[in-house]
């Protein structure tokens, strides 16, 4: 599943948990480890899975067609089509795709009810719902709709363990159930008083099981583990997630943000904003115009100055965020990267008298 994640669905957030927030949700990007089972047709499937973990959309975009015309009853071809209008939403900051992303979505749910109408005990069909509605929520939060997201969030345990239950050894429904079980275990930590009851525990298990026995949802499962092990301190173990997907994909942009977040919180400054500058580059060359993406790596790497005692870098990257606050209301999430800036800016001003 090409765009979920894990970040965690939710009501209210103060600044730092929605950071983290857009950061889990962009869980469904990356992945590791060979196949170990596969449901029929998953072959092309997992191709398609990998061309867009590979940043490769255009070769993507061709293989989900493929999908979607070689049998228009199975919903795979149209969950994907959905994942990757997804990915490309999140990696490019491009909000104008997201009716499209939602139409498509409608489609995969539609055609799963269609199945299971004729078909009650179709394990496939319950799967693709569950996290079809979980990407769903996924985006709505990302689009601060938060609301939305948590009442859409709710609907998604109940069609994957259905999904367990007719075929238990289908581990890639344990991928979702642990992204919600990661989210009730921490959901205080992201709005105060929030108080769900979870396991942390029990959120591993079910997210290493997916990452050991999954098929498509092996990739999700291996970032998720980074989050995780990055947001619960575990940070040598939460890098060597990071390598282990930039080994099967090569510089993917949401497995290099992961990394350089966990060397910012690390303190490993320096290696922050190498990772950093390797992403603005990146950007600048694949979407130009993705102030979102500049926005939030600048806000970064004015964090890792800021920890380095270098109040004129903090200053100068600040300065490059604050100057795009006209497009504030356009551009997702700025307002906030804005707000952080001046924050940043005034606290560097402060350090130089």
């Amino acid at each position: 599943m090409l765009f979920s994640v894990a970040n965690t669905f939710t009501l209210t957030l103060s600044r730092k948990g929605r950071g983290k927030l857009t950061v889990l949700l962009l869980l469904f990007f990356v992945a590791t480890a060979p196949v170990k089972q596969a449901m029929a047709g998953d072959d092309e499937v997992i191709r398609a899975r990998d061309l867009c973990y590979l940043q490769n959309y255009q070769e993507a975009q061709q293989r989900v067609s493929g999908l979607i015309c070689q049998n228009k009853d199975d919903p795979a071809g149209l969950f994907w089509q959905a994942c990757l209008l997804q990915m490309l939403i999140y990696d490019s900051g491009n909000a104008g795709l997201l009716d499209s992303f939602y139409r498509t979505s409608d489609r995969v749910v539609a055609l799963c009810r269609k199945r299971l109408e004729s078909s009650p005990h179709d394990a496939r069909a319950w799967l693709y719902w569950g996290l079809t509605e979980l990407n769903r929520a996924n985006c709505l939060s990302w689009q601060n709709r938060k609301l939305p997201a948590f009442i859409t969030m709710l609907k998604v345990p109940g069609r994957l363990q259905r999904a367990l239950e007719l075929e238990p050894e289908l581990a890639d429904a344990r991928f979702g159930l642990g992204v919600i079980e990661y989210f009730k275990a921490t959901a205080d930590r992201y709005c105060f008083g929030l108080g769900l009851i979870g396991s942390r525990e029990r959120a591993y298990e079910l997210v290493k099981e997916a990452q050991r026995k999954g098929v498509l949802m092996v990739p999700m499962a291996e970032f998720l583990l980074g989050f995780m092990m990055k947001e619960d301190k575990l940070y040598t173990c939460a890098v060597k997630c990071c390598e282990r997907l930039l080994a099967r994909y090569p510089d993917n942009r949401a497995a290099r943000r992961l990394l350089r977040d966990v060397y910012l919180d690390m303190n490993r400054c320096q290696d922050a904003i190498v990772v950093a500058r390797g992403l603005e580059a990146d950007i600048r060359k694949q979407f130009p115009d993705n102030r979102y993406g500049l926005a939030e790596n600048w806000l970064k790497m004015a964090y890792a100055w800021e920890k380095l005692n270098q109040p004129d870098s903090v200053r100068v990257y600040s300065e490059r965020i604050i100057a795009w606050e006209g497009f504030q209301n356009r551009v997702p999430w700025l307002r906030n990267y804005v707000r952080e800036a001046k924050g940043l800016k005034e606290r560097a001003q402060r350090r130089k008298k």
